[in-house]
């Protein structure tokens, strides 16, 4: 599909109630056939609905080639008073099919500059696994910067692999 991605036009927009069996077979997906990847395993949570409340300052992103959705990405302001400024970004996947086709980054650049436009959000942040370099490579080429390391913060089958915290000031995002 890369090849393809790469002659294809691909459409990018907020989600909808409607597209969650769409999202739910995704996101599955991604926690089965990647799981490696993720914190999460699909018995945290059977139902995989979109995680949002389609608000504008909680939302999840599609990517779609043609007609499918190839890729996902979430945000959520923190609702708490003293820490409003701030949003989680979480659930982030993209199809293996379509991986190095610029999906990933074409999410989190629509992803931000929505974000850049929630009056009083100042930081977007993040957790990935130390041991996914693509992502890591993704989300600093972006502005996102390493804060936090937490060792041995996931046990994937075993072995305890490392979780980085990343963080993103909104006025340094999209320059």
């Amino acid at each position: 599909m890369t090849n393809l991605l790469q002659s294809a036009v691909i459409k990018v927009r907020t989600l909808e109630p409607g597209d969650n069996a769409v999202y739910q077979r995704l996101w599955l997906q991604g926690l089965t056939e990647q799981s490696s990847f993720f914190r999460s395993a699909p018995e945290d949570d059977p139902a995989a609905n979109i995680p949002t409340r389609f608000t504008p300052d909680s939302f999840t992103l599609g990517a779609f080639f043609e007609r499918e959705l190839i890729g996902i990405v979430s945000l959520e302001r923190d609702h708490r008073v003293k820490l409003r400024h701030r949003a989680l970004i979480f659930r982030m996947f993209v199809r293996p099919s379509a991986a190095g086709g610029g999906v990933g980054k074409m999410l989190l650049q629509e992803l931000m500059r929505l974000a850049q436009g929630i009056a009083g959000l100042r930081y977007t942040y993040l957790t990935v696994l130390a041991s996914n370099q693509r992502a890591i490579g993704l989300y600093s080429s972006l502005g996102f910067k390493a804060f936090a390391c937490e060792p041995g913060a996931v046990n994937i089958d075993g072995s305890f692999v490392d979780e980085l915290q990343m963080a993103c000031q909104l006025s340094a995002a999209l320059q």
